[in-house]
């Protein structure tokens, strides 16, 4: 790979991450930019970078001049483009078939959350930053830099940033009723909701707990090291 210029993939977020975890593998000297054609069921990352929705559109922006660099996480030695996540939802992209998401879409993030509610339970975790620190007992964690994740804004205080260094950890308690279950799925961020900053965060759960990255299975874990890595990658893009 550090023998050219571009590196252009086509798909959605779990080709993207395929994409990025080898371009991480590469010295950042020598490290090619990366156009991005979002083909996938939510494409989450190319949505945070407005990279057009067409096609035809999408590969003229990835040959195209303008770049920025974005930030790149680690998990555990892994590397994600977006999301690092855990509990409620997070096995829907990979253990959903490829054509009913096709076919739902986010949907299929939401109807799983409903179906799966009675039975959901809440997984004990210490969460660390070099600021601050909590203990809880969520249904879902996620450390990200993305607007949304699964197509479904999670949590929305201020404009997310994507090259800043800092990740976001978003931990959602238990919904007390599929009322509840909707207004997180809805951006509403009431009391059930614990946002955490850092450059570095730390996670320790009781026992191995499966995890995702991009969408794509990351093993079980109980101790997780999430690190972020400051405009790890040039990106192709339109923006002005």
């Amino acid at each position: 790979g550090a023998g050219f210029d571009r590196v252009i993939c086509a798909g959605g977020d779990g080709t993207l991450h395929e994409a990025v975890h080898g371009l991480m593998e590469i010295p950042k000297e020598k490290r090619p930019g990366c156009g991005y054609i979002p083909t996938g069921t939510v494409n989450d990352f190319a949505n945070g970078i407005k990279l057009p929705k067409r096609v035809i559109s999408a590969a003229e922006v990835a040959a195209g001049a303008r770049c920025h660099a974005y930030d790149v996480g680690e998990m555990n030695g892994q590397y994600f483009s977006y999301v690092a996540a855990f509990g409620a939802f997070t096995s829907v992209s990979y253990e959903t078939p490829q054509a009913t998401k096709n076919l739902l879409g986010k949907t299929a993030y939401v109807l799983d959350g409903v179906t799966k509610l009675n039975t959901l339970r809440g997984i004990p975790v210490k969460v660390e930053t070099e600021k601050e620190s909590f203990e809880e007992e969520c249904i879902l964690g996620m450390v990200t830099n993305a607007d949304s994740v699964g197509g479904l804004k999670i949590y929305r205080k201020t404009k997310i940033r994507l090259d800043d260094g800092v990740f976001d950890g978003v931990f959602v308690k238990k919904p007390r009723n599929p009322l509840a279950l909707g207004f997180l799925l809805t951006g509403n961020r009431n009391n059930q909701v614990r946002v955490i900053h850092g450059k570095k965060i730390h996670i320790t759960v009781e026992k191995p707990t499966p995890f995702t990255l991009d969408g794509e299975a990351g093993g079980s874990h109980s101790e997780i090291l999430i690190s972020n890595h400051k405009q790890a990658i040039q990106f192709y893009h339109g923006l002005e």
